[in-house]
This record gives C-alpha cells, structure tokens and sequence, in this order.
C-alpha cells in the first residue's frame, strides 16, 4: 500500500531567493559569488552532474557563512540532492546542518523527516515532522507526513487522527483520503475504507496507487471481482504496478 507524497523541492529556487538584491548589496563580494555559484549548481543538477552541484553548495555554505540564512539554504538544498540520489544518512545530516544554521526552517525539518523516515528512523521522523507543524500549521507536506509516520509506528489511531484534520482542513486533498483509506483498512474497517477509496480516485483518476491500494482494501474484505476490476483499471495506467497487484490477488485466491 505505496503512499507518498510529491516532493517537487524547489532546490536552487531556495537560496537564489535568499540572496535579494538588498542583502548582496550589503553583504559584499561572497553574496554576489553565492549567487553565481548557485547558477553552477542549478545548471549541474539540471544535467544530473549532481556531485558538481554538490560541491557548488558546499563552497556557498563556506563563504557566505557571516550569512546564516544563506549558508543554511546551500546545505537544505545539499540534502535534496541526497535525497534525489537515495543517499539518505548523507541527506539527514545535511538537514541538520541546515538547522543548526536556521532553526527557523519548516522545510529543512521536514525533509530531515523524510530522510530519517527512509532510514526506518521513525520515531525521530515524526518528531522532526511535528517540529515543522509548529513552525508552519499550513505546511500541508509536513502534516501529512506526520500521519505516515504514525501509521509506520503501528499508532493508527494518531495517524486516523491527522488524516481526518487534514481532510476537514484540505477538503480536496485526495492523498489524505487514499491514506486515510489505508489505515482503516489496516485496523480492520474495510468497509468504512471504500467511499475513501473512490473519494480519493474521484480528485484525482490519474495516481496508480489510489487504484492499487482500492483493490487491497477489497482483498481485505474477500472480494475478489472488485480487486480485479480495479486492477483492470490499474493496468491503463501503469502496466507494470498492474501486473505486481495481479501477483497479490493471485496469492489471495490461493
């Protein structure tokens, strides 16, 4: 039962818009260099020669250093491109460079999340997820993810909990119906699962594992005909996800 969330991380975007036009104006040479190198870093990771940008970041992070903020910005956008490249323990320990730079940051906290979640580390996730709620109550990735973590601990409860605020909060936000959807399903209330289910397909018809995860609710229950007919569905959309659901219903009518 695949849920994630999309992390489009606006990665040179974050310090190009730190550096404004006042700040270089007050900061000197290293801002202006700052703001070069971040072009650099920007074209490298954009042609996937992520190691230059890397190395972009890092040379930032050492001469603006008299600027927190902006030094803070180079490592968030250093642990993004860990996280691109699966090197997980490389990106959380980017993230907390980024927070001892600005501990202002619901981003930095929020992706140190991500990446502890990756590591399994959940507990250290969900506080990391619930330090950027506090910093940013309208940081809808944050508090999502917040639900994912309880979930991974076993709390459904808690996870029910936040999915439910989010809806009433979000009321067009389709993943936090399919998860929503998931946990109930997990805690043994299939039924209650499906309106959820065909709630979150109705926002958006076009994510695979909204039918994925519909059709395992329906496993759950012994339906098998509905199971395949969202498989059926699935199969438009993604073959190949298609083909591994295939697999499960097959173990189910074994």
């Amino acid at each position: 039962m695949k849920r994630t969330i999309d992390c489009l991380r606006p990665c040179c975007l974050v310090l190009l818009c730190a550096l404004s036009p006042a700040l270089a104006q007050t900061s000197g040479d290293p801002v202006k260099e700052a703001q070069r190198l971040t072009r650099v870093a920007q074209t490298a990771q954009q042609q996937g020669r992520y190691d230059e940008a890397i190395r972009a970041y890092e040379t930032i992070a050492v001469i603006a250093k008299s600027v927190p903020r902006i030094s803070a910005a180079a490592q968030l956008n250093i642990g993004n491109i860990f996280m691109t490249t699966g090197k997980y323990e490389q990106a959380a320990a980017a993230f907390q460079r980024s927070l001892v730079l600005d501990s202002s940051s619901a981003e930095a906290s929020n992706n140190l999340g991500e990446a502890l979640g990756e590591l399994k580390q959940y507990q250290r996730a969900l506080e990391a997820f619930q330090k950027a709620v506090s910093l940013d109550g309208t940081f809808v990735k944050a508090r999502y993810n917040m639900g994912v973590t309880y979930d991974r601990l076993g709390q459904m409860k808690y996870a029910e909990f936040v999915y439910r605020i989010l809806i009433r909060d979000h009321p067009d936000f389709a993943l936090a119906y399919d998860s929503l959807a998931v946990t109930l399903s997990k805690s043994g209330r299939g039924r209650e699962a499906l309106p959820l289910h065909q709630k979150a397909i109705g926002l958006n018809p076009n994510d695979p594992s909204f039918y994925f995860n519909f059709a395992i609710s329906y496993l759950v229950l012994g339906d098998m005909r509905k199971a395949q007919e969202q498989q059926q569905r699935l199969h438009d959309l993604d073959p190949a996800m298609a083909e591994h659901l295939a697999g499960v219903i097959a173990r189910h009518q074994r």
